[in-house]
């Protein structure tokens, strides 16, 4: 069960010469003037803002020149991510270049686990005078007053939230405080800002390819900065002379030119794999290596730990979800938490992840050792699980994170107050339309205008990721000539649209699902692309979702949106009846019932009540879904359960917007479990 929703719903005029679907792609992203719509569509290095702007920049920068002129030995301490790795690499190389005397680390993931430790301090105190965190320390303020009593010049910087006590640091530099003009750097974005006003744009240029891998893999937003680093790096990636990185760009099949996608689903897992199962220095040496032979085997070395990676990752969902019906309620739960015994602390921010996307829901997965539980935290549009977890901060030893991702560490005992909490807080702050899940949408485009060219303009967007999604359109009411399975496991649906007169064909990865619906007309989503075959090349829609049209229903767009949903939800469970007779042991994604949570227990699908219904619907001459529940004394959730089942039946015919019924006279007794929506009810 899904929703449609247009990104942007705003009414103003197309931007100067640019075609109207052009103008609403770019406003849907913040561009509404002539000048950033320039900015974006032509993103140069010229356009990176001036660093000195971000706070305690010129102490910063004014520290580390003095230590490396009196020789003082620097640490530059990450974490164990992309971001980590590629901040620490950026970093490094800087400092190494300006002649400093520095090294790094970066703390083991299942042993130390995020951010400074107090060991860890006193270790470098031993050894060198100035410590530079990188994509952490922001929270580490009494490890940060250790260092500072251990007589150590300490710069923090990171790009995480905000804690309301900063670490007593010489120099603190987050792109979220004081008026910094982009404000969603990640943890690279800000080294290579320190880069900048160190040795200026020669040596950014130098380590863009770093810092846009780091852009991509953390998740931030392709805007502004972010846009300019990742466009600009993505380029210097296809003829990069780092030894390591060609050796993993080799390894992960990447072609050219390349796309965001290809660091997001290809190099990055790979990357991660160093410090999820073992010790994220490797990325470091990877990227930093002049040695062929020695990137070759690193290379290779991260494409087994990555291939271990996801069999492993597999074995801790598989676990996951036989542990879900025991711990998870999602009629109750607004959070789903699940816990097991020494799960991989390295993948259960994967595993959460994957099971945040298929329900819908913000996800904990923890994993117990010894006394306490290590979590990573995912969350879902509207959710910010950093806020919800502040909430119950006294719980953990420690936590940390953003608006969609979290980690944490806990005591055992806290877990049942932290389940209870963290339930409240979401109830309480966070509106139940958050947990529907959406399919946003730009703008609608009539069929007609998916052309060749219309194609080749799309370009201009890229890269696309977060803060930037790949364009996606809306067709209304076209005409489904053809839908049918497609591929080995017939998982994909291979369909044709037929929209007034325009014919374009599609294909729809993973929806196979969808050929099984018997509809002539439907509202799909999708994004256009080539398609090229026997060296003919014509334009294609890529289908991201598709339901019947609207107009189907009954209904206008916005018109009795409330009632529309309930509809789509019993729809879907319609559908879902026969596939849970076929798989009864299969968990599917967020069912419908669980969107409706507790307006479930307003329906009654006894054979009574039913009955009742049937006969009052007789002699019903009302024109309103209101009047009808008023003369039968049903809820309104009642009655449009009772409607869909009849019409299921071939017992009525019925619309909801504007309300008619019309009874069919019936041929032969109907028994109703032949309704797929009842006999799926029963079965719940």
């Amino acid at each position: 069960m899904q929703e449609f929703r247009k990104r942007y719903t705003g009414t103003a005029e197309s931007l100067p010469g640019l075609p109207d679907w052009e103008s609403e792609l770019l406003r849907a992203r913040g561009v509404d003037t002539p000048e950033k719509a320039d900015r974006f569509l032509h993103p140069s290095l010229d356009q990176l803002h001036d660093p000195l702007l971000m706070q305690d920049m010129d102490r910063a920068v004014r520290l580390i020149r003095m230590a490396i002129t009196r020789g003082d030995r620097i640490l530059v301490y990450g974490d164990y991510d992309v971001d980590g790795v590629s901040a620490v690499t950026v970093l490094l190389e800087t400092l190494l270049e300006m002649g400093a005397k520095a090294g790094f680390r970066i703390p083991a993931r299942h042993i130390e686990g995020y951010g400074l430790h107090e060991q860890a301090v006193r270790e470098i105190a031993a050894e060198y005078q100035m410590l530079i965190t990188v994509d952490c320390g922001i929270t580490n303020v009494k490890e940060v007053r250790l260092a500072k009593e251990l007589g150590m010049t300490v710069i923090v910087t990171d790009h995480h939230e905000v804690p309301e006590t900063l670490p007593p640091a010489d120099a603190v530099l987050d792109p979220l405080l004081g008026d910094y003009p982009f404000r969603r750097l990640c943890g690279a974005g800000v080294a290579l800002k320190i880069t900048q006003a160190l040795t200026g744009m020669a040596g950014v240029e130098k380590r863009l390819e770093i810092a846009a891998l780091a852009t991509v893999a953390d998740i931030v937003p392709l805007m502004d900065e972010n846009r300019i680093i990742v466009r600009e790096g993505m380029r210097r990636i296809a003829e990069t002379r780092r030894p390591g990185l060609r050796a993993l760009l080799e390894n992960a099949r990447v072609q050219f030119p390349m796309h965001s996608d290809d660091i997001g689903f290809r190099l990055g897992p790979r990357l991660n794999a160093a410090g999820r199962l073992e010790d994220a220095s490797q990325g470091v040496r990877l990227l930093m290596t002049s040695d062929p032979g020695e990137g070759k085997r690193i290379a290779d070395h991260l494409e087994e730990n990555n291939r271990l990676r996801q069999e492993t990752e597999q074995e801790i969902l598989q676990q996951a979800m036989e542990a879900f019906p025991l711990q998870v309620d999602l009629r109750r739960d607004r959070i789903i938490i699940l816990e097991g015994e020494a799960w991989n602390s390295g993948l259960i921010g994967l595993v959460a992840g994957k099971i945040c996307e298929r329900f819908h829901h913000p996800a904990i997965v923890l994993s117990r050792q010894g006394d306490r539980a290590v979590g990573s935290c995912r969350s879902i549009p509207g959710i910010n699980i950093w806020q919800m977890l502040n909430t119950c901060g006294d719980l953990f030893l420690r936590f940390g994170g953003h608006e969609q991702a979290a980690g944490l560490t806990v005591p055992l005992e806290k877990i049942p107050e932290m389940r209870q909490r963290l339930n409240r807080a979401i109830r309480e702050n966070c509106e139940d339309s958050c947990f529907l899940p959406v399919q946003e949408y730009d703008t609608e485009l009539p069929l007609s205008q998916v052309t060749l060219e219309m194609i080749d303009r799309l370009e201009a967007l890229e890269p696309v990721g977060c803060g930037n999604p790949a364009p996606v359109f809306r067709c209304r009411s076209a005409f489904l000539q053809e839908a049918r399975r497609v591929g080995k496991d017939r998982s994909h649906l291979k369909l044709t649209l037929l929209e007034d007169g325009a014919l374009r064909g599609g294909i729809g990865f993973g929806l196979g699902d969808l050929a099984d619906q018997a509809v002539d007309r439907v509202d799909a989503l999708f994004r256009p692309c080539r398609n090229e075959f026997n060296g003919r090349v014509s334009p294609q829609l890529q289908v991201q979702a598709m339901q019947p049209a609207e107009e189907d229903m009954g209904g206008e767009p916005g018109e009795g949106e409330p009632e529309l949903f309930f509809l789509r939800c019993l729809q879907e469970m319609s559908l879902l009846a026969s596939k849970k007779g076929e798989h009864p042991g299969e968990m599917p994604g967020l069912r419908p019932e669980h969107l409706l949570k507790e307006r479930m227990t307003l329906l009654d699908s006894s054979r009574d009540a039913l009955g009742e219904a049937y006969r009052k619907l007789k002699t019903f001459r009302g024109t309103s879904l209101e009047a009808f529940c008023e003369e039968t004394g049903m809820k309104e959730e009642q009655a449009l359960m009772c409607l869909t089942a009849f019409s299921q039946l071939k017992l009525v015919r019925w619309q909801l917007h504007p309300f008619q019924t019309e009874m069919i006279p019936a041929v032969r007794k109907m028994d109703l479990e032949q309704s797929p929506l009842i006999r799926y009810l029963r079965q719940i």
